[in-house]
């Protein structure tokens, strides 16, 4: 062997602890830690139960992108519900005066998160209950078919609206859909890293008090208002507005 073919062969091995790096690092799985606020936003809206949390996330080894977050709640029944993420925001800046203070956040629909490596990456997301929204759906189709078909044939008829099967099977919905009630609860965050097979989870609990659910069912009345509005007046001036409770969040 020539000194000059013993002097490649050590510059090559000279790139292999660096090339055992790379694989290495490339063979890692992301691990993402997860924390949330010190409360929630519990509610029943237009769009169903809803639940909004502030969770922050940390990737440690490496950068993850996080596609899909799905919500498991428990009742002290067992009842288990399934929540899928719907949006998030995030606060772009906090603006403090002596008179007033002032937030600008940003809201889009939820479709992947970047949690760049060593960064604490904090969103407000908002869960919502993919089976009321496609049943919700489907029923305002219905009801949207029938005022078009009085449009067509004449005059719309609110009261004829109001006793129609389209109508109040989209107010049975809400009468029916509410699943809040007074007791424990526990909830998990299943979250995906996409292009993985790997789910992170995040467990915490939470109570609702008779007062909070009390208040969360004066929704239901509420949302004959809104239908109302939405296909019969749009015009008309909207009284009130939907009301919320805010447990507090305990690990768990």
């Amino acid at each position: 062997m020539k000194i000059i073919d013993f002097v490649a062969i050590l510059g090559a091995l000279a790139w292999l602890p660096q090339i055992i790096s790379w694989i290495y690092l490339w063979l890692q799985k992301p691990k993402i830690s997860v924390y949330h606020e010190e409360e929630a936003e519990v509610g029943f809206i237009k769009f169903g139960n809803a639940f909004n949390i502030r969770l922050s996330f940390l990737s440690r080894r490496k950068h993850a992108l996080i596609d899909n977050i799905e919500l498991c709640i428990t009742d002290k029944d067992g009842a288990n519900h399934t929540f899928k993420w719907i949006w998030y925001s995030e606060t772009l800046y906090e603006l403090q005066a002596p008179i007033v203070n002032a937030t600008m956040a940003k809201q889009q629909n939820a479709i992947a998160i970047n949690a760049y490596k060593d960064i604490l990456i904090e969103k407000f997301i908002g869960f919502q209950s993919p089976s009321f929204l496609d049943r919700r759906k489907q029923l305002a189709y219905k009801l949207n078919s029938f005022i078009e078909n009085q449009r067509t044939v004449g005059q719309i008829d609110a009261d004829a609206i109001r006793r129609s099967n389209e109508y109040n099977e989209l107010l049975r919905l809400y009468k029916n859909s509410m699943i809040w009630k007074t007791g424990d609860y526990s909830a998990i965050c299943k979250i995906h890293i996409a292009d993985t097979d790997t789910y992170m989870q995040h467990s915490f609990k939470f109570r609702l008090s008779d007062i909070e659910v009390e208040t969360l069912k004066k929704n239901i009345e509420f949302a004959r208002k809104i239908i109302d509005v939405e296909f019969i007046n749009p015009q008309q001036q909207i009284e009130g507005t939907w009301l919320w409770t805010k447990p507090s969040i305990i690990n768990m």
